[in-house]
């Protein structure tokens, strides 16, 4: 039998996964300051690093055109980086603002931008679609039962199409409880998340509201139950970007450690 979050039924021992996401808005970190994150987190003991920089175009605005040479290099000297320092990258990528689910055109035009990046050493992926509008177009409300049906059927699609990554991240709509309706055991978009997004890949949450200030154990058994498998916990405690002008320090409270069993995976998004 295999263990959980095995790829393809081969049985894995995986990691605890812990770290940072760069997913605020804003100025993105230079590449210097990246590699400068690494070091520390190996220093931290933590493993991962979460690629998502929402005012970095060709990751959301811009998220089909491919990226340039000297972008490449770039990208390949960052990925390069974090190997040598024993951090996973994960590559994000959120084309949620203006997708047409229901054209092929634009299910080629993911998966050739992740291809790229692919070839640039990454192995690790994620796909968001955090603050985007829930209406769908003509076109996908023809195609598609619900907006969680069309994200659900690319997201598999191009998870298939990058031979089942060990690491790939999902991050939902409706990404804490407080954007759920009526409520999580009653969300119909959860459910159909939970039900049809394929077991291997993992689903991003950040606890009862967007910036959380506690986590129960309650609040993870209730949305694992729904969601079909353990979160990733995406979390904001410390993130400023709607408050630029503050740096919010303090302890790391309220994260009681029965969670860690609950809990597939863990990324931290620190203050800017």
């Amino acid at each position: 039998m295999s263990t959980p979050g095995s790829a393809k039924g081969r049985p894995q021992t995986r990691r605890f996964i812990s770290g940072v996401v760069e997913g605020f808005y804003g100025r993105p970190w230079t590449m210097d300051q990246r590699t400068e994150l690494f070091k520390r987190e190996q220093k931290w003991g933590l493993n991962t690093y979460l690629y998502a920089p929402k005012d970095d175009y060709k990751h959301r605005m811009y998220w089909r055109d491919l990226y340039s040479a000297e972008e490449a290099e770039q990208l390949i000297a960052l990925i390069s980086a974090a190997k040598q320092h024993d951090v996973e990258f994960i590559y994000a990528i959120s084309p949620g603002l203006d997708i047409t689910f229901s054209n092929p055109k634009e299910a080629a035009a993911l998966k050739r931008k992740l291809d790229q990046v692919k070839e640039f050493g990454c192995r690790s992926f994620s796909l968001l679609f955090d603050d985007i509008e829930t209406e769908m177009c003509p076109a996908d409300k023809q195609a598609f039962a619900s907006f969680a049906h069309a994200q659900v059927a690319i997201t598999n699609a191009v998870y298939q199409h990058l031979g089942e990554p060990e690491t790939f991240l999902f991050c939902p709509t409706d990404y804490c409880a407080v954007m759920c309706t009526p409520t999580v055991s009653q969300s119909y978009y959860l459910h159909t998340v939970g039900e049809q997004l394929l077991p291997g890949i993992d689903i991003l949450w950040t606890g009862p509201k967007v910036v959380s200030n506690k986590i129960s154990v309650e609040s993870i058994e209730e949305v694992s139950s729904v969601l079909k498998r353990p979160p990733v916990i995406w979390d904001n405690i410390h993130a400023n970007d709607y408050d630029p002008q503050r740096i919010f320090l303090g302890p790391y409270k309220d994260r009681p450690t029965e969670l860690i069993p609950k809990l597939k995976r863990s990324a931290h998004q620190p203050q800017l």
